[in-house]
């Protein structure tokens, strides 16, 4: 699955392959919270924004192939954030309803 340390850009070649990974890995979670922030769409919305602006910068610092750059990326993690306390809003609401 990763090119091997004898090829010329493995380093970088494998930046990009995990970065692709973990965006991979986490979609699932960032579509299920953007759909169960179903009270506030517009909240929701700019959430996903601030998350999906975190994946492109993370995905182009790590591709960079300096992985330490990858932390440029991580605030992205405040709309997850933002997304999940409003999926809690919404889980309280369906339950007090």
């Amino acid at each position: 699955m990763y090119a091997e340390t004898k090829h010329e850009h493995f380093l970088a070649f494998n930046c990009v392959q995990r970065a692709h990974q973990n965006v991979v890995e986490n979609l699932p979670v960032f579509l299920s919270l953007l759909f169960a922030s179903v009270y506030r769409p517009l909240a929701a919305a700019i959430a996903g924004l601030i998350r999906v602006l975190g994946f492109v910068a993370y995905v182009h610092f790590y591709s960079s192939g300096d992985p330490a750059k990858r932390q440029y990326g991580s605030f992205g993690n405040i709309g997850m954030l933002i997304m999940l306390g409003l999926t809690f809003e919404a889980a309280y609401r369906l339950i007090s309803a």
